[in-house]
């Protein structure tokens, strides 16, 4: 929000990204600057103590040595307001920017019109730019204590690993960061500074006090450094102290012997020895992280700010100025923290009233941040709500809802509901739990409120927010058809609206049209979304766009097709983000969808349920609802059917919650399969009752406007599965024939071929073995083309023997290839072969040496058991450890139990 350049507001941000100005009595320090020159090369330099230890003065000493050997410095003073990405990664780019002009700014497109900042690709754009710089540079980050996500110290520290050699990060933290310090010190890559590196040493603490005017008889001079033990601050502190005291050495005795009393101690005898008019100054100024003479004057009701800032300045009083101008200024941290906890504690009503100004003033010079921060201290909830629901559509633009929800969380619901963007907030946060009706009201009320009823021309900002926030609602609710509505409407205002939004409501559209079946009106929104998303720098809408065309493809059986677009968004766009990024999720989906489809299992059941435990902006249930479908069907074929059953159940909870249906009947029909391939006796029994016990007509009657009804084609599916498995194989091809006819044309290529290769094992057991034979073959030509595996599989053991009869016969290499693959691909498969070929293949004698060494006799022992020579017992299990493909005695002893060899 502090985009908004005025002349306040920019003069403090360069304040901000420039080292704070050392002070001329700054105390030079022999031991740091000589481990600073003998590690001239480390890649992290760590400053890490508690307030007070010269931290950024010995940060700024070292960007000064390191810009007087020529290299570039960029610097970054941190606040509590920076642990956000979007901030934190402006402020980082345009400090790199100032130093190394061009620097960052691919990695700024990722920060523009995006759901959600994706924190790795931004750190690995700024990788990459780095790397193709050679100039030295020095980054420096202060008080990194203030920054608690995650996501960006997991980018700090890949920063900190995989930046080029002339790249150093400096760091100034009360506290260890959360960075592989281990792993960069066992390198040599790390210099640390801690508290007794920082410490003053006795001959120090006598320079500075002299360099102050304070002379000490070495027994006074002994006990304050007792009380202090060297802490920069502390003995500040004691020296302002002590110029008001004739007689230094009797006022020792007065400090304790704890660092922290003393410096409490020490801050309240300094503050309390200064003028009352002083002491009241200070209290003002000090509820501001950051000062200017004019903020000055606006807090102490004064007309010369500036004056009083450089007064304190000189007079020591821990006010440091932030830019070369001096015209923004800060306390040090331990003693703003001190003003505030005295003032509040003293005058809360003072307190408040101050903050108030605060924000009045931060409002007027256009720093809406610092504006919201200190109505947020001034418990103002009226002024809150006002600054939120003034600045809200810009956060929205950007796609920072989540940053006017953690201020709204200040604002009583009384209060909120005058706001209007307050309550879009709290739409967005809780769309979770809210029903569909519920959410699609609260946003017509506010359509309402806001004049949508009575709007001819171009929507407004506020009008085109709430109608993308009621599109993705829709969207993640399986309400397609106000997706698809909400898309049209804005394409009729094509071009004059904000292109983010409408971007996003088009992606909505197109994505629900695919699942509708609606392909043509698919690829015409997909089409206008890539106009308009050439005026948009960010690659988080681009990559949902691709996505949404893999889906299409999927959803009409080109799975071929869907593979190789997927590879092309994987080279083009993914690299840029991390692994495990929530901007990956969808992609994740599609990506694990496909690999299903041809039968490639290996990882999917991590992958899908990364996906499914990570929610994205978007978050559309149609993918949720397929990707669980899909983990069910991976537990199934990897032999786990209690797993999977416990998947498709937590599935029709999902679907039952959101009344989507479709997904609901869809796990419905993956239970019956999976009962139907049980091998138990009242399988068939047990099947039908699940059938029966689902109102199919109730069901489908939400769907009889659209061209193909889901809930008939789970119904008919269940039925032709449950009538083969009762042998009533011409039934089920009547019942295949009536649910061909709902299929579309162009549409449901998988579908298709799933009929077909039913329709082939039906005539097959019916005795029709050429027409089994010519359906099961063209089939199988469809399926290679698209490599598609995995929907014979999940037919069961009837197919696989289907599948045998065919390779034997099948004259064409290509065809029979294929038949291999999907032989070897079926679960149990491998075992089968192995349990063949072992049993033929080992001895008798060989069977009886691992039955011995099962029973944990060593090879001495088998020996003397079998009458055989050592040498004798090493050769039979060398033999055996070649017949089952393992390495060693556990291995071997695990895999003859997996197949059975140790029965007697």
């Amino acid at each position: 929000m502090d985009e908004v350049i005025g002349p306040a507001a920019g003069s403090l941000q360069r304040s901000k990204l420039s080292p704070p100005q050392a002070s001329t009595e700054y105390l030079l320090r022999p031991q740091v600057e000589a481990a600073l020159s003998v590690h001239p090369h480390a890649r992290l330099v760590l400053f890490s103590a508690p307030a007070g230890f010269g931290k950024t003065t010995a940060l700024m000493v070292l960007a000064e040595r390191h810009r007087e050997a020529g290299g570039a410095v960029a610097w970054v003073s941190l606040s509590a307001d920076d642990d956000d990405p979007v901030r934190f990664f402006q402020q980082l780019i345009d400090a790199l920017g100032r130093a190394l002009p061009g620097l960052g700014e691919d990695a700024l497109g990722y920060l523009r019109n995006t759901m959600r900042v994706p924190v790795e690709a931004v750190m690995e754009s700024l990788l990459a730019e780095m790397a193709q710089r050679s100039e030295p540079l020095l980054l420096v980050l202060d008080d990194l204590h203030l920054l608690q996500d995650p996501e960006l110290l997991a980018a700090l520290n890949r920063l900190a690993k995989l930046a080029p050699a002339s790249f150093t990060l400096a760091i100034g933290s009360r506290s260890q960061p959360a960075l592989s310090l281990a792993t960069l010190r066992a390198k040599g890559m790390l210099l640390e500074f801690g508290a007794d590196e920082l410490r003053l040493n006795p001959e120090e603490v006598r320079s500075y006090l002299e360099r102050s005017g304070l002379q000490l008889e070495p027994d006074a001079l002994k006990a304050l450094y007792s009380h202090t033990e060297g802490w920069m601050v502390g003995v500040h502190l004691a020296s302002l102290w002590l110029r008001h005291h004739p007689q230094p050495a009797q006022r020792m005795a007065e400090l304790g012997a704890d660092q922290t009393a003393v410096g409490d101690y020490l801050l309240r005898s300094v503050f309390e020895q200064l003028p009352q008019a002083r002491q009241e100054q200070l209290l003002a100024l000090g509820i501001a992280q950051q000062l200017s003479g004019d903020l000055a004057n606006a807090l102490c009701g004064r007309q010369d700010g500036q004056q009083l800032l450089e007064e304190l300045e000189a007079m020591q009083l821990f006010l440091l100025p932030l830019d070369r101008e001096r015209q923004w200024y800060r306390f040090h941290n331990l003693f703003a923290e001190f003003l505030r906890a005295r003032l509040k504690e003293r005058d809360p009503e003072r307190f408040k009233q101050l903050h108030f100004n605060a924000s009045l003033w931060f409002t007027n010079h256009h720093m809406q941040n610092l504006a919201i921060e200190h109505a947020c201290l001034a418990e103002d909830a009226e002024m809150l709500a006002a600054l939120l629901d003034g600045c809200g559509l810009e956060l929205i633009n950007r796609g920072q809802l989540n940053l006017i929800y953690k201020w709204r969380q200040h604002v009583p619901d009384d209060i909120a509901l005058r706001f209007p963007v307050l309550v879009l907030a709290d739409v967005w946060v809780r769309a979770a739990e809210l029903g569909l009706n519920e959410a699609n009201r609260m946003l017509d009320e506010l359509l309402e409120r806001w004049g949508e009823s009575r709007s001819s021309g171009p929507l407004s900002d506020k009008l085109l927010a709430t109608l993308a926030i009621k599109a993705v609602i829709a969207l993640q609710k399986d309400d397609l058809d106000t997706c698809v509505s909400l898309a049209r409407r804005i394409e009729a205002q094509l071009g004059q609206h904000t292109a983010f939004l409408e971007v996003a409501i088009l992606t909505v559209g197109a994505l629900a049209n695919v699942m509708l079946g609606q392909a043509e009106q698919a690829r015409k929104l997909l089409a206008l979304a890539q106009q308009r998303n050439h005026f948009l720098e960010g690659r988080y809408l681009d990559m949902q766009l691709a996505n949404v065309e893999i889906l299409l493809c999927l959803e009409q059986g080109r799975v071929k097709q869907a593979q190789l677009l997927f590879d092309q968004l994987r080279a083009r766009m993914m690299p840029w983000f991390g692994e495990r990024s929530r901007a990956l999720v969808l992609p994740t989906i599609s990506e694990c969808l496909i690999a299903y489809q041809q039968g490639r299992l290996d990882g999917l059941q991590d992958r899908l349920r990364w996906a499914l435990a990570t929610v994205d902006v978007i978050n559309p249930i149609d993918l949720y609802a397929q990707a669980m479908l899909c983990l069910a069907r991976v537990q199934r074929l990897q032999d786990a059917p209690k797993e999977a059953s416990a998947t498709l159940v937590l599935m029709q909870n999902l679907a039952a919650r959101n009344n989507s249906w479709r997904f609901y009947v869809q796990a419905v029909a993956d239970e019956i399969a999976l009962t139907l391939q049980e091998p138990t006796a009242d399988r068939s029994k047990r099947a039908e009752q699940r059938l029966k016990s689902v109102d199919w007509n109730k069901l489908a009657a939400h769907y009889t406007q659209r061209s193909f009804n889901p809930v008939l084609w789970a119904l008919g599916l269940s039925r032709i599965r449950l009538q083969q498995a009762r042998g009533h194989f011409s039934e089920a091809l009547h019942e295949i024939t009536q649910l061909r006819s709902q299929l579309q044309n162009g549409w449901h290529g998988l579908h298709r071929l799933r009929l077909d290769l039913l329709a082939a094992l039906s005539y097959q057991r019916l005795g029709y073995q050429e027409r089994a034979q010519s359906l099961l073959v063209q089939c199988l030509i469809g399926a290679e083309r698209e490599e598609a595996r995995s929907l014979f599989i999940e037919e069961g053991e009837a197919i696989r023997q289907l599948l045998q009869q065919l390779e034997a016969a099948e004259r064409q290499p290509a065809l029979q290839a294929f038949i291999r693959s999907l032989l070897s691909a079926w679960p149990g498969q491998a075992s089968r072969q192995a349990l063949d070929t072992l049993e033929e293949g080992l001895t008798e004698r060989e069977r009886e040496v691992v039955c011995l060494a099962a029973k944990g006799m060593s090879n001495e022992e088998i020996g003397q058991q079998l009458s055989l020579a050592l040498g004798t017992v090493k050769w039979h299990l060398h033999n055996i450890y070649e017949k089952l493909k393992v390495r060693n005695r556990t291995q071997a002893i695990r895999r003859a139990r997996e197949l059975s060899l140790l029965e007697s």
